[in-house]
């Protein structure tokens, strides 16, 4: 059972909200936080005012009134965003509590991925024809080694993970090292790359 639920909205209209669900509590509501200016005066923008007066800071919304409200409230001209942070009450420095795997958005994240693939034969040519942006052996595991990172995904075959060994003190501070359980070492490349290609990513449990 989830201890509680954070929905930090990063809008730049509508305050922070949090989603919280316990073993005792009714479905999980969103409650916009209350206000804060009763201590520090803050001088808000327009859009800002027009926001808060939309949001009830007493009243709990269920998650779909919620984000409703946030698309209501979206008037950048950027494309907004929301982060959903999740309390799971686990201890991440023991093994059998910790939570690593992957999910695919169903209309990705938005951002353009570049993809690196360290194969070779079939697997490298399936790897080129669903849209890698790096393909490479020998060559890539050298380029890498020498510091040179312009990608965001490695994505290994089985049998280039002896090679990659020495590297992970180049890809491991930055998140990078291929691993099964975070889907980036694959036997079916075609299908590996298309699918971080088009918004698979990798979550984890965090301190």
């Amino acid at each position: 059972m989830l201890a509680g639920l954070a929905l930090v909205c990063t809008h730049a209209l509508a305050a922070s909200v949090a989603v919280r669900h316990s073993a005792l509590a009714a479905p999980a509501c969103v409650r916009a936080p209350s206000s804060s200016r009763a201590a520090v005066s803050l001088k808000l923008s327009k859009r800002m005012a027009l926001a808060e007066k939309s949001v009830d800071a007493e009243k709990l919304y269920v998650p779909e009134e919620a984000v409703g409200l946030m698309k209501k409230l979206a008037s950048a001209k950027f494309i907004e965003t929301a982060e959903a942070h999740i309390r799971l009450n686990i201890d991440p420095k023991y093994n059998d509590q910790q939570i690593r795997t992957t999910v695919a958005l169903p209309k990705g994240t938005g951002k353009e991925v570049r993809i690196a693939v360290l194969a070779e034969g079939q697997q490298a040519e399936a790897a080129k024809t669903a849209g890698a942006d790096l393909v490479g052996w020998e060559d890539l595991v050298e380029s890498i080694s020498k510091g040179t990172l312009d990608f965001d995904v490695l994505i290994a075959s089985p049998p280039a993970m002896p090679k990659i060994a020495k590297l992970g003190r180049v890809l491991g501070p930055k998140g990078l090292m291929p691993s099964p359980k975070a889907g980036t070492v694959s036997t079916d490349m075609g299908a590996t790359v298309a699918e971080f290609k088009s918004g698979k990513f990798e979550f984890r449990c965090d301190k």
